[in-house]
């Protein structure tokens, strides 16, 4: 049997820690009853660093193990440890607060056991510098921050699940359910999977969680010559920039304004424009019926087969696929 560990720490998100339990809960009574095996394959046990702590929708959870009491888990879960739209220096002052649970991990991981991270749960596994240098993920609102607070680290959230062996990162705090599935095969079958995701009604979908993000470029800095030109690419979207006549009429080189367009907003001027016109283009298919290729030519690409291959990357999906999830439509 294998002994998991779900760690609970104050402003958890409880949906993530009860998604876990659930998963593993039926998991076992999917073994029994259509693998027709005795014995289970999870026991499970929650941890914290008292015996109680206060999720960060304000529910109690109650009955855990302290962690200096427990015995060390083969698997340790690491939820969502707190909400994943918070400011790197609220972060920073959350994660300080966790200091024994890092410890704690560190020791266990040394030891041999396995550690599965989902959303800010990563941020908890690159303090405790267990990643070492391989990439994690997280969800995707949380890039910026984590790139500030880990700078050394790499966080790729582009992708749902990252299995390094004694490691497994996953992305958004919902994603635990697709992590536990991927868990649930790796540590038994795959058959086992599919039949816990049929009782939970969770598919066995590990595809990039990139086709959720939504493009909000950062703002909030004091360079009013980037300022003015993330204006003026958002202005003229649909036709070329040209970036070249802007730098000059700025007085400035164009690789200097570059610098400082990547310095204070994380993306080139490209990329920018890259990702606002295909954010406006989401938006086209999720709310309208208009043409794809007229979506493609509003949003200022004359190629529309050059712009379904930025879509795919950028998003996992094909333009027609992104539409059929979506759209608001039916």
């Amino acid at each position: 049997m294998i002994n998991v560990g779900i760690i609970v720490n104050e402003r958890c998100q409880a949906s993530s820690v009860y998604s876990a339990v659930d998963l593993i809960i039926a998991a076992n009574f999917a073994l029994k009853h259509y693998l027709n095996e005795d014995k289970p394959l999870f026991s499970y046990q929650l941890i914290g660093i008292s015996s109680k702590a206060q999720a960060y929708n304000g529910h109690i959870l109650s009955g855990l193990i302290k962690i200096q009491e427990c015995e060390r888990p083969d698997l340790v879960i690491l939820p969502g440890a707190f909400e994943s739209v918070l400011s790197p220096d609220h972060v920073k002052k959350l994660i300080a607060k966790m200091r024994p649970i890092q410890a704690m991990l560190g020791t266990w991981h040394e030891a041999g056991t396995v550690i599965a991270s989902v959303c800010t749960g990563n941020f908890l596994l690159a303090s405790a510098q267990i990643a070492r240098d391989r990439a994690l993920t997280c969800h995707w609102a949380s890039e910026d921050t984590a790139r500030q607070l880990f700078p050394t680290d790499t966080f790729d959230t582009q992708k749902l699940l990252i299995d390094h062996g004694d490691i497994v990162s996953a992305g958004g705090a919902m994603a635990v359910s697709q992590m536990l599935l991927y868990l649930i095969a790796r540590f038994h079958s795959r058959e086992l999977a599919l039949a816990t995701g049929k009782i939970m009604l969770v598919e066995l979908n590990l595809e990039h969680q990139s086709r959720f993000s939504i493009f909000k470029p950062e703002k909030k800095h004091a360079d009013l010559l980037v300022s003015k030109l993330q204006m003026h690419l958002e202005a003229s979207y649909q036709s070329d920039p040209n970036l070249p006549a802007f730098a000059e009429k700025a007085g400035i080189g164009l690789k200097q304004l570059s610098r400082r367009f990547k310095k204070s907003t994380g993306e080139t001027p490209l990329s920018y424009l890259q990702k606002f016109r295909v954010e406006q283009v989401k938006v086209g298919l999720e709310s309208s019926a208009k043409p794809i290729n007229l979506l493609i030519w509003d949003a200022g690409y004359e190629d529309p087969s050059s712009f379904r291959r930025l879509f795919k990357r950028h998003t996992g999906l094909t333009l027609q696929e992104y539409r059929s999830r979506f759209s608001a439509s039916p």
